[in-house]
């Protein structure tokens, strides 16, 4: 597929961050442009593009791409633009009292992507990717690495619908509909990979980079979770089987979040540079894996 050159003069820039750059219409305010960084290749900027529509055309509530584009130096999308969008997590910062609706709404429209069939043909298996993450890591002990593993191997062989990267901060609600954002970490599996990032930061993570990326405290995040499992897994989420599972699931995110670090770096937060503190910051998790045993 031949990328469409775009005009910049006909776009006004509005946002950027670590992996590109965001633009208005001057002329059409329902599309927006976004181009990623030069060093994204025109075929991981395709293969996103591809992704996007085809999670689009499974009907998963999300914005729909339109056309796969260049500047002549970096490749992206437009888009559909959704007008007016607030994220569940910057609402419920503002509105604490509507915590509990919203955790029920987002384990609603979780549960409906989860009963999603997947295009396994585009999309890649979560358990298979995380699994060769922490296969291949260099920071984890081997006897932490074989646990993980084994966790991994014992998750269910699904091929339904993953959002990959679920929080209160990637559904959004514009003009009383929801959408799905940010799928660039779509798959397929087990929906209790989908309790990952949850389970893992509402319990472990550090204060002020949940402050920052969620918009709420650690706290917060915690109710969010144990109200949106609630609605999810009704009676069954306070079962020991359940918060088994959980505790493992919460261990494969912290062991996946070491073998994702030289990700960080596209994250505009000052107390994530430094080795030191990267050093820190990978003990810290390791700690919460070995404990979890």
């Amino acid at each position: 597929m031949n990328a469409k050159i775009v005009d910049l003069q006909e776009w006004t820039p509005f946002g950027g961050g670590g992996f590109g750059e965001s633009f208005f219409n001057k002329t059409d305010d329902s599309v927006i442009l976004k181009l990623n960084k030069t060093s994204v290749s025109a075929e991981k900027a395709l293969q996103e593009f591809q992704r996007s529509k085809a999670v689009f055309d499974m009907g998963i509530p999300s914005a729909e791409p339109y056309e796969f584009v260049t500047d002549g130096e970096r490749y992206g999308m437009i888009v559909q633009r959704i007008q007016g969008k607030e994220s569940f997590g910057r609402i419920i910062a503002d509105h604490p009292e509507r915590l509990e609706e919203l955790a029920a709404v987002t384990a609603d429209y979780a549960k409906a992507l989860h009963e999603t069939p997947c295009n396994t043909e585009i999309f890649d298996s979560e358990s298979l990717h995380t699994r060769q993450m922490i296969d291949g890591s260099k920071d984890l002990p081997d006897d932490v690495k074989a646990r993980l593993l084994g966790y991994i191997d014992e998750l269910e062989p699904a091929t339904t619908c993953l959002h990959g990267d679920l929080n209160p901060c990637n559904i959004i609600t514009a003009e009383g509909k929801v959408y799905w954002i940010d799928l660039g970490d779509f798959g397929y599996g087990d929906p209790m990979l989908d309790f990952s990032i949850l389970s893992h930061m509402s319990s472990w993570g550090p204060n002020p980079i949940i402050k920052n990326i969620f918009h709420i405290g650690r706290d917060v995040l915690k109710l969010f979770y144990e109200a949106m499992g609630k609605q999810y897994y009704g009676l069954r989420w306070n079962s020991p089987e359940i918060q088994e599972k959980m505790n493992r699931i919460a261990q494969i995110m912290a062991g996946k979040a070491i073998c994702m670090w030289p990700q960080a770096v596209h994250v505009n937060l000052p107390y994530l540079q430094g080795k030191k503190l990267k050093a820190r910051a990978n003990l810290f998790i390791a700690d919460q894996i070995k404990h979890g045993a």
